[in-house]
């Protein structure tokens, strides 16, 4: 299998994608410098292709990250997580992704970072099995980015259902391969969740809150995998019901370059393979206002350096979400592997 054309469909280290289009080429300018950027890059004006550079963060972002170099072509994020993990990703097929599309970069420095107070609930649910508990969370300090994550959970607290649309890119590390897609996510708190793609793209990504299944339409394929081994739960925590503050510690991207406020730099509390870091990008509007959509981009980047941007727009809080969102029979014929 080419594992080339398994990198754009869903980032969960536990599923195995099978082979899809081949990629566009790279986009011009680096989509999102890492940790490990040597320099800050230059701001560049928000559209609904985003195609501008994030700069790399203070001293005090994740070290690992820091770790490895990115390659020219697209300034990937280097990983730092262990051998023995990526091995594994590999042999499963390399499950991490989710095919392709999009993310919005502006010009605000993220020091702009209010101090958050609020502290967020703690997580619902047990860990994967094989990863270790994350520790009891501390307080958050004033004015830190610890502070801004618990600020954010508490938009979430009470609620249990988001909606939203999304642009999603996956770039390869390796080759520097982009892949973009865009469609509507769905989520209902605890862990189901919904990626409704775009026509003509008929794959599909549901959980019913037990196993996540992985649709590739063209391969006639289904990956079936618990939830909680996915990379999901934890990268989208805070709309999941386990809160940002239970899954990570964070610090400021001093250097980023994103017109909305600040952006976090998550490190996992408990070590997981499924990745290195994610990032945060905040909307410090909606965030005093607590609205639904202050969340508008997540970067996950994984042990291999390859990194899954979701942008989200429209986000909303629906007092229901059709329980049917949440349930895929695959079409006779599929081949549904379970891992």
């Amino acid at each position: 299998m080419n594992r080339l054309r398994l990198v754009a469909l869903v980032p969960a280290a536990a599923l195995v994608v099978a082979a899809c289009d081949a990629p566009p080429a790279p986009v011009g300018a680096a989509p999102d410098a890492s940790p490990s950027a040597a320099a800050p890059a230059q701001p560049q004006p928000v559209d609904a292709t985003p195609h501008s550079v994030d700069a790399p963060p203070q001293a005090s972002a994740p070290a690992a990250a820091a770790s490895a170099g990115a390659p020219a072509a697209t300034d990937a994020a280097g990983g730092g997580a262990s051998t023995d993990a990526g091995r594994k990703r590999e042999d499963a097929g390399a499950a991490t992704a989710a095919r392709d599309a999009g993310t919005p970069v502006g010009d605000a420095a993220a020091r702009d970072a209010g101090g958050g107070r609020a502290e967020a609930p703690a997580a619902t649910s047990a860990p994967a099995p094989g990863t270790a508990a994350p520790p009891a969370v501390p307080p958050a300090e004033a004015g830190s980015a610890d502070a801004v994550a618990a600020e954010v959970d508490a938009i979430f607290v009470g609620k249990k259902t988001y909606s939203a649309r999304f642009k999603q890119e996956h770039t390869q590390k390796v080759s520097g391969a982009v892949k973009k897609q865009s469609g509507a996510l769905s989520v209902q708190k605890p862990d189901r969740i919904s990626f409704r793609y775009d026509p003509p793209n008929q794959n599909r990504i549901v959980s019913d809150g037990v196993s996540l299944k992985v649709y590739v339409a063209e391969d006639r394929q289904m990956f079936v995998t618990p939830v909680q081994n996915s990379e999901y739960p934890g990268a989208l925590s805070f709309l999941m019901g386990h809160g940002l503050r239970p899954s990570f510690t964070f610090t400021f991207n001093e250097k980023a370059k994103f017109e909305g406020g600040p952006v976090l730099v998550g490190k996992p509390r408990a070590p997981t393979p499924h990745y290195e870091f994610v990032m945060f990008y905040i909307d410090k509007a909606l965030l005093a206002k607590k609205d639904p959509g202050v969340v508008r981009r997540v970067l996950i980047v994984d042990a291999q350096g390859n990194r899954n941007r979701f942008d989200f727009e429209n986000a909303s809080q629906p007092a229901s979400i059709d329980p049917a969102e949440f349930q895929f029979t695959a079409p006779p014929g599929t081949d549904v592997k379970q891992n």
